[in-house]
């Protein structure tokens, strides 16, 4: 297999930041969410900072940015689908932050669609000496090809135990999630590269925006920050088409955990999460 490295993904070894508390803002209101700079930035907010700045010139057709490296010529769709992040400090706004990154791993798999390029990532957010933000992430780069099929009508939903909220995701959502992300892969607003090119239904909600959705959903029903989110993607989301977040509190010998799901309105799950939040009041 070719040697594969940060370089070739886009990535640096280390990005620097001032974690500007304006950004955070429009993050927040992107999210219908409340945000007090004075206080440290909900788990996985990080996610506003520390992308790749690339010209405009340097994208590839679908967005991203172009990728040079033979491996990745074969591999041209590019999907985040999981990982880790756990808080080991605060991690405050308008204040100097570092990112350093290691590539951990990458290797061939067979999917159900094709051959597979997965690739695992460690970041690491330093802020006053110490390291207040440890993440693992999965990354899946697959061949062209393999349409997703369209969302079937409305499955009967079971009652839960737990809560359940339903997400309307539109248009202006997705806009503005990749603006503040600095996201422009074109399956999130491009409607005719994303159903015409990749062969969805319509435009794809952001893994990254589930994610922190089911994240925020968790925090507010355990009533206190997150101290640690796992989640996996499963499957696709779509604009303007609901989807349900069920959720189960529960007690882990490290704290109180939430479990979570999003799912379609055709009862195919696009997400599953666990969530931890933190033991301070």
């Amino acid at each position: 297999m070719s040697e594969l490295t940060l370089v070739d993904l886009g990535l640096t070894s280390e990005q620097t930041s001032t974690l500007p508390a304006e950004h955070a803002q429009m993050l927040a209101a992107t999210l219908d969410a409340a945000f007090e700079p004075t206080l440290a930035l909900p788990l996985l907010w990080h996610w506003a900072y520390f992308n790749p700045v690339v010209g405009t010139a340097g994208l590839g057709s679908d967005g991203h940015p172009r990728r040079e490296n033979p491996l990745l010529v074969d591999f041209p769709r590019r999907m985040w689908v999981g990982g880790e992040v756990r808080s080991d400090g605060p991690l405050r706004t308008d204040v100097a932050a570092v990112r350093r990154t290691r590539l951990l791993s990458h290797a061939r798999k067979q999917g159900s669609t094709g051959e597979l390029l997965v690739v695992t990532l460690e970041h690491s957010i330093e802020q006053g000496d110490r390291a207040v933000v440890v993440e693992r992430q999965d990354v899946i780069y697959r061949q062209a090809g393999g349409v997703t099929p369209p969302t079937g009508p409305a499955a009967v939903q079971p009652p839960t135990d737990g809560w359940r909220e339903t997400v309307q995701p539109s248009t202006a959502l997705l806009f503005r999630f990749s603006a503040v992300t600095f996201n422009s892969h074109r399956i999130h607003y491009d409607h005719g590269y994303a159903t015409g090119i990749e062969g969805y239904p319509g435009l794809v909600v952001h893994g990254p925006l589930t994610a922190m959705l089911l994240a925020a959903s968790a925090s507010h029903h355990l009533g206190k920050p997150l101290r640690s989110f796992a989640y996996r993607a499963s499957g696709p989301l779509f604009v303007d088409q609901s989807f349900r977040i069920d959720g189960v509190a529960g007690a882990s010998p490290d704290g109180e955990t939430a479990t979570m799901t999003a799912t379609r309105i055709d009862g195919v799950i696009g997400m599953t999460a666990t969530a931890t939040a933190t033991t301070d009041s």
